[in-house]
């Protein structure tokens, strides 16, 4: 059940619910994870990716524990003996989509590349490569600026980045730094404002 939350953003999963006739609210996602995750064995290592990717949505902390958990997998050797037979590509990859998709919360829509980056106090300093409709992007991240910058060896045509509701047009060769507001809770720790 938990993998809907994974493969869908929550918007697409709320129209996907109502064709379907049923109930989506805000808390849905939290009642499912509350349900399913002490009834789950964690028997793959690929579990620990989905969680770590549904629970960035709202308990920052513990995803960041579950993805030590799948990125130390085949180091830590956590199915007792298996890493000898070989290292597990599939966690290996789900631990990059989850940096690009969960914890920078890269989604497409509309044409537009949005990014809202979460756990910017672990990511600080994260710079990766990505493309684009073809073109090749860099983002980086320092404190409370994203920036993303097109290469020029990419397409000529410009591509459209939106973080936080502004949406920035970049051509080939240009770059953009996004302002990041920091919302802290009470306790002075990040709130998430997906």
């Amino acid at each position: 059940v938990l993998m809907l939350f994974f493969l869908f953003p929550l918007d697409e999963l709320e129209h996907i619910f109502e064709r379907l006739g049923y109930e989506f609210g805000p808390d849905t996602l939290r009642k499912n994870v509350e349900y399913y995750e002490p009834r789950t064995t964690h028997g793959s290592t690929l579990s620990f990716v989905v969680h770590a990717h549904v629970l960035a949505e709202f308990d920052p902390e513990a995803s960041w524990e579950m993805y030590q958990t799948a990125l130390n997998s085949d180091v830590g050797d956590v199915q007792g003996g298996t890493t000898s037979e070989g290292i597990h590509l599939g966690v290996m990859a789900g631990t990059l989509d989850l940096i690009q998709r969960g914890y920078m919360s890269s989604e497409i829509r509309d044409g537009v590349l949005h990014l809202d980056p979460k756990l910017r106090d672990k990511l600080e300093g994260l710079s990766f490569s990505m493309r684009f409709r073809e073109t090749p992007i860099e983002l980086s991240l320092e404190g409370d600026e994203l920036t993303v910058a097109t290469q020029a060896d990419g397409l000529a045509r410009s591509i459209k980045v939106g973080v936080n509701g502004a949406v920035q047009e970049l051509k080939a060769g240009e770059r953009h730094t996004f302002e990041l507001a920091r919302l802290l809770d009470d306790e002075g720790k990040e709130r998430v404002t997906s």
